[in-house]
């Protein structure tokens, strides 16, 4: 038993549970599904929408950053600017990269309960549980019984439980075949008529369930950014064509992925993507991200500009061991050098202009228009009219 089994297996018990009380396969799976989006939401749901609600509670902090640096693209404002930004986070308790360990650590779960759903044979009914390497071997035993059984690992577990059912009156040749084992439960995977152990294709009813995974996924990712806070600037982006052909990525492959599985794996995506999306949608009723006016962001904007007056005024001490990054552009408001060199010119620029003055003294007075003037030119001497 390796150690992702000791992840797997408690939620193959979880789903042994729920197909013991609904033998429908499709029914506990559902139930199955909202189990393990409630534990998930509890443990890492309501934690990032927390962390998200900080994010959204700095907005007019933020939006007056960005507006004080608004038409600076070189490289010291972008950075002055990282600075500010993070600083301000730092400050308010808001982590950026809070979010991001939820979801990486929501990964190797995710991880094992696809194992539980693509091996029923071994985590639902029970075979071999602690010992995945002698599924193999049941594997083997049904192809030399000369049982048509899939040659795709993904589905042959499926194909075993479905002649398993169809023979269960057969006690000591199913017994033999599954080396031993008496499976603890035994799911059913049709419905309607519907053999939902069976791959889809596209000459049978089952090729609506990629339809739908593709349907489902992008309208959960639609509503789910609807009700999640995001930053203007992502916003902004999810506009351009790389977030658009993003959004469609994801849903392209899973479609791909379900003509090669069993149909009931497609229904399991089907179910996630809508499990999600509602979790969201209580999340953000639940705690709502909070709304702001003009006001607010006016207030943000005059908070800033008081501190950075404040900064000015108390000589905006240099960070240690280096030189205080100045923008290309040379408008920063903190930029003491601005400051400095207004103060040097003024006194230059009110002597030039008392020697204006004196000099407007000491001229003769006009000459009327019309009256001789007498000219030098190369030493010579001579009258020209005006």
């Amino acid at each position: 038993m390796s150690f992702f089994d000791y992840l797997i297996v408690p939620f193959g018990y979880v789903m042994q549970f729920c197909c013991w009380i609904f033998p429908n396969y499709l029914a506990a799976l559902a139930v199955f599904t909202v189990l393990i989006q409630l534990l998930l939401c509890l443990i890492f749901g309501i934690k990032t929408q927390k962390n998200s609600l900080k994010q959204a509670a700095l907005a007019p902090k933020v939006a007056a950053l960005r507006k004080k640096y608004a038409g600076r693209t070189d490289q010291a404002t972008r950075l002055k600017m990282q600075e500010e930004t993070q600083k301000m986070y730092q400050e308010n308790g808001f982590n950026p990269m809070g979010g991001c360990l939820p979801m990486l650590i929501q990964l190797p779960i995710i991880l094992a309960l696809y194992q539980v759903i693509v091996n029923p044979l071994r985590y639902i009914c029970g075979i071999f549980r602690f010992d995945g390497s002698k599924i193999a071997t049941i594997v083997e035993n049904f192809k030399n019984a000369g049982i048509q059984i899939s040659s795709d690992m993904r589905t042959q577990q499926y194909d075993i439980i479905r002649y398993i059912l169809e023979h269960k009156d057969e006690t000591e040749h199913v017994k033999t075949l599954l080396e031993g084992q008496d499976p603890s439960v035994l799911p059913t995977f049709s419905i309607g008529g519907f053999d939902m152990s069976q791959t889809p294709e596209f000459t049978s009813i089952l090729v609506l369930v990629p339809v739908l995974i593709f349907v489902v996924m992008i309208v959960s990712q639609i509503i789910t950014r609807r009700f999640t806070y995001q930053d203007p600037a992502v916003k902004e982006q999810q506009n351009s064509l790389s977030m658009k052909i993003m959004m469609y990525t994801t849903p392209l492959i899973s479609v791909y992925v379900s003509f090669y599985m069993p149909a009931a794996v497609g229904i399991y995506w089907i179910y996630r993507s809508i499990a999600a999306t509602l979790q969201q949608m209580v999340l953000h009723k639940l705690m709502p991200p909070p709304t702001f006016t003009e006001e607010d962001y006016k207030a943000a904007e005059r908070e800033l500009n008081g501190s950075s007056k404040k900064k000015k005024k108390s000589g905006g001490a240099l960070p240690t061991g280096g030189e205080k990054k100045r923008s290309l552009h040379h408008i920063d408001d903190e930029d003491e050098g601005k400051t400095a060199s207004i103060e040097k010119q003024a006194p230059a620029a009110k002597e030039q202009t008392q020697e204006k003055e004196e000099t407007k003294k000491e001229l003769p007075p006009a000459v009327p228009s019309g009256a001789p003037v007498m000219k030098e030119d190369k030493g010579t001497k001579h009258y020209k009219k005006k």
